[in-house]
């Protein structure tokens, strides 16, 4: 697979995760579970309305580490590192108002009032930091100021999590680790990832232990994110074919899908 090419893949992962946000799975297989159920395949019935949908959902969790991943391609291949971190950061600030309105209707469906105040910074902005935090370390490492560097990735984990950053410093975590194994074989970059997911999502994991009850919520994003690290064990180095709509197609879609999927939502009738 080409850079383009797991675009693509993580922006229908990433469409999927939102998308089932407003219309829920099991919403997606009940008449299947019921018809099953009318004919006498209760267990079968069971399986379907519970084990597919708990499934399927994992492929949502592909995109955050292949957009992470391509951040990093971008930030070694780009001409002008700093109209790369503009062009990332001010969709962020155009798709906000969108991701909020789109966390803001997703609790009302489920009974929730929520508040504009308490919805994070979008992914984007995240991924602007975790840019700005590798042109500052590689800049550092070049003059031979790693430790300098390495206090730059730190601070910027700190202000992602100050300012409530999606992904928070979890997210500038994966970020450099992709920079720091570019190089590795796939095999070795597999086994690091092993244990850098989970420990990117370590404050979760934390609160797990305290109360189970949110175990499928870690295992859906401790261990869910891998998909995407397995998914870019097919990259093969190329950027593929690409030209001036593909990558105004790619900056429009997050805003332009968050918004819409807030306006169907808005329509529907909360699930409670």
């Amino acid at each position: 697979m080409n850079i383009n090419q797991l675009k693509i893949l993580a922006l229908s992962s990433m469409f999927f995760d939102h998308f089932i946000r407003i219309f829920p799975l099991v919403d997606w297989f009940l008449p299947l579970a019921e018809w099953l159920s009318s004919i006498g395949h209760e267990d079968l019935s069971i399986w379907v309305i519970t084990w597919i949908p708990h499934s399927l959902v994992y492929f949502g969790r592909v995109a955050a580490p292949v957009f992470m991943f391509c951040i990093v391609e971008g930030f070694f291949h780009t001409r002008d590192i700093k109209k790369y971190i503009l062009r990332v950061f001010a969709t962020g600030i155009l798709a906000q108002i969108p991701y909020i309105l789109f966390d803001l209707i997703q609790d009302r469906l489920y009974g929730i009032t929520g508040d504009w105040k308490e919805v994070p910074l979008n992914i984007l902005f995240t991924l602007s930091l975790g840019l700005v935090s590798l042109w500052g370390f590689d800049s550092c490492k070049k003059k031979g100021h790693t430790m300098l560097g390495l206090g730059i990735i730190v601070l910027a984990g700190a202000l992602a999590r100050l300012l409530k950053f999606e992904g928070s410093e979890g997210y500038v975590f994966l970020i450099f680790l992709f920079y720091l194994t570019r190089k590795r074989r796939v095999w070795e970059k597999a086994l690091i990832f092993i244990a850098g997911i989970p420990l990117s999502r370590y404050r979760l994991i934390a609160y797990t232990t305290k109360n189970p009850a949110m175990l499928h919520s870690c295992l859906l994003n401790a261990i869910g994110p891998y998909l995407g690290i397995l998914a870019l064990c097919f990259y093969n180095g190329e950027k593929g074919e690409t030209n001036k709509n593909f990558q105004r197609f790619m900056y429009a879609f997050y805003p332009l899908h968050l918004l819409l999927l807030a306006m169907i939502g808005y329509l529907r009738t909360p699930h409670f």
